[in-house]
């Protein structure tokens, strides 16, 4: 047998993965045959070899199989049975070579690393020279970086080649898609905007066939064109999406079906577009997989995107935008770093935990709040749940049933400016609305749940913060000032245009308590039907005070029901003349009902005197002309004192107990 003419054999195996040939731990992962330093100089010795050069030029593609065959061989010499190709090829190195490293002591390195420091105490002494700083040269065992290098290594090696993840009949670790011609034929090619996260050449299979992009810096885009030629449902793939920063803008993409997005280094996952016109894409349903460093997802405009998007694992996401889309649920990572979200007009459930990010500026419900079903609120200290509970509200007046049922708000402190809004939240305990309960079940609280603070720098309906109180102890409200409900529209315009002092628009308990005198403010309207809050007039002493005519509320004969307040001591003429009331309660302190005060309210039945001691009253205070009078109530304790007293009137055989009172 002829004797062969070379020997292959190792040498110099400093050089060897990192390690440059002055020692130094320089050599880039991606560094190929025609590469060079910053400096120019080339990084292989033998870049100028004619041979090698020769052999490039003249066998690209066996030089391809070739590697190939050799990361086959040494996936199969790693012995890894299960796992992704990158770790089966790491199981080669591990087994051959890193775990060589553990047999020698930590104690040679040390000793090793003398002589370095030696030689760099020698170099600043003047007694020895070299190219190269001796502590640079002091590497240790190099373990660790060198594992980091052989792992990218490997990655970047198998884009160049195809092989692995980059091989056209694997689908592992690849979004893989069905592709359309475009429905316009406007074009028939697809431009993909592929951005590694490595050094490597970004890959996609279309079809059987392999389309490698030209070797693309870390950050930057790499475009591959994709000649569709009219075909339909063809299948598109991208590779090894777990090293891509971006997949660049699918929205004019024609892709049909469900999506599935993997890619644990993307940022950005752009599928729709804000403007309608541009987005082409169909897909049905999008889940994502492995995508924890995603900070923007945006679906806008995808108007076949329906049903629920889960992004609980995604903790990075900044941004999701969804406007225009028909998802009908978004979740959302509790204590992400979520600070802008635009839900679609189909969403019916808002779920916001501990996202501390989050503004009601750029958490846009505009658009869902009139199908909002369900809002859970928790911990999310820059918004303002309530306010935006509240805008919900709102949207869904006039609906009946309303589409809000479930309602959750912890952990706000919000300031209002309008009490009315506020006034709102007494709404929530009509019975209509329930709660949800911190593990998001429904049904186990039979009103919607509020813990937090509320701040009103205006005024509030006294009725609505008693409400409210009833039903949540743990709710704190902070009121500056307590205003009047009233239920007639003409008695509140009356008071506000005569005692609104502060301007409001609202009348407030200490600007009716401020009232001294009412006098002909209400007299002969016959609009007014209800005066309830006239109690709080408790400035008032007496009801009928201007001369010559004492007629407070005289000829309103719609007014039905009013609460005299009980700093009254006397009703003057004709204060309550020819009245719709069909009852009166006089209040304790009242000592005097003079001059026709009650007369010719023929509707009256009932007058309920309080005071102990009976009033002063002449024949024409009540007399006849109250012809449907029928019961005058007293105290128990005076019955006998009140039937002595008005003895001398038509009145006496009219008086009963109190205690026999019924409403």
């Amino acid at each position: 047998m002829a004797q062969s003419k070379w020997k292959w054999r190792q040498d110099d195996v400093d050089t060897i993965f990192t390690v440059i040939n002055q020692g130094l731990m320089k050599k880039p992962y991606w560094v190929e045959y025609h590469d060079t330093y910053e400096d120019g100089t080339p990084v292989w010795n033998g870049e100028k070899s004619v041979l090698w050069n020769l052999m490039e030029q003249a066998y690209p593609e066996e030089r391809a199989q070739m590697m190939r065959r050799m990361l086959a061989k040494m996936e199969e010499l790693g012995g890894l049975q299960k796992g992704t190709h990158q770790q089966k090829l790491f199981a080669f190195f591990e087994k051959y070579y890193f775990s060589v490293i553990d047999n020698f002591s930590s104690m040679l390195y040390n000793e090793d690393g003398k002589f370095y420091e030696k030689m760099k105490i020698a170099m600043l002494q003047g007694t020895y020279t070299n190219d190269t700083d001796p502590l640079g040269q002091s590497l240790g065992d190099g373990k660790s970086p060198e594992v980091a290098w052989v792992k990218k290594r490997i990655q970047y090696l198998m884009s160049k080649y195809s092989f692995g993840d980059y091989d056209a009949k694997t689908a592992e670790g690849a979004i893989t898609v069905r592709t359309s011609a475009q429905a316009d034929a406007t074009t028939n090619s697809i431009v993909l905007r592929l951005t590694p996260a490595m050094k490597l050449y970004p890959t996609i299979a279309y079809g059987t066939t392999i389309m490698r992009g030209a070797r693309t810096d870390a950050g930057k885009a790499c475009e591959i064109v994709v000649d569709i030629n009219g075909t339909s449902d063809q299948q598109l793939s991208v590779k090894s999406a777990d090293y891509l920063l971006d997949i660049g803008d699918w929205s004019s993409y024609v892709i049909n079906g469900a999506l599935s997005i993997i890619g644990k280094r993307l940022k950005r996952l752009k599928l729709g577009d804000e403007n309608e016109q541009n987005v082409k894409i169909l897909i049905s349903s999008l889940t994502l997989g492995n995508t924890t460093s995603l900070e923007e997802i945006d679906v806008q405009n995808i108007s076949t995107l329906g049903g629920s998007l889960d992004m609980r694992a995604n903790y990075r996401l900044r941004k999701f935008l969804a406007g225009g889309s028909s998802l009908t649920e978004a979740h959302f990572a509790d204590g992400g770093a979520l600070e802008e979200v635009d839900y679609p007009a189909t969403t019916s459930y808002v779920e916001l935990k501990n996202l501390d990010k989050l503004t009601n500026e750029k958490c846009n419900t505009e658009a869902c709040a009139p199908n909002v079903m369900s809002y859970f609120v928790s911990g999310c200290d820059n918004l303002q749940p309530v306010k935006k509970l509240i805008d919900i509200m709102d949207a869904q007046v006039g609906q009946v049933p309303h589409s809000l049922r479930y309602v959750r708000c912890v952990g706000f402190n919000e300031t209002f400016t309008d009490g009315r809004a506020f006034d709102k939240l007494s709404q929530l305990v009509d019975g209509t609305y329930q709660g949800i309960d911190a593990e998001g079940q429904y049904g186990n609280d039979p009103y919607p749940v509020l813990d937090g603070t509320i701040n009103l720098t205006t005024g509030a309906y006294r009725d609505t913060y008693d409400a409210l109180m009833t039903h949540y102890p743990k709710l704190k409200l902070n009121i500056a000032k307590w205003w009047i409900r009233f239920e007639d529209p003409e008695v509140k315009r009356i008071c506000i245009e005569n005692w609104d002092k502060d301007g409001d628009g609202e009348l407030s308990m200490e600007e009716a308590a401020a009232v001294s005198s009412i006098g002909t403010m209400f007299a002969n309207n016959k609009q007014i039907t209800s005066f309830r809050g006239f109690k709080l007039f408790t400035g008032l002493k007496v009801l009928g005070d201007v001369l010559p005519y004492y007629i407070s509320f005289s000829n309103c004969t719609s007014l039905e029901t009013i609460e005299l307040p009980s700093s009254l001591v006397k009703l003057s003429y004709q204060s309550l003349f020819n009245t719709g009331l069909k009852e009166i309660t006089i209040p304790a302190n009242v000592r005097e009902i003079s001059g026709e005060s009650i007369m010719r309210n023929k509707k009256l039945t009932t007058i309920i005197l309080l005071p102990e001691t009976p009033p002063k009253i002449n024949n024409s205070s009540i007399n006849a002309l109250n012809e449907n009078l029928k019961y005058i109530y007293v105290p128990d304790s005076t019955i006998t004192q009140y039937k002595q007293e008005y003895s001398r009137f038509w009145l006496a055989k009219l008086i009963h107990p109190l205690s026999e009172y019924h409403e």
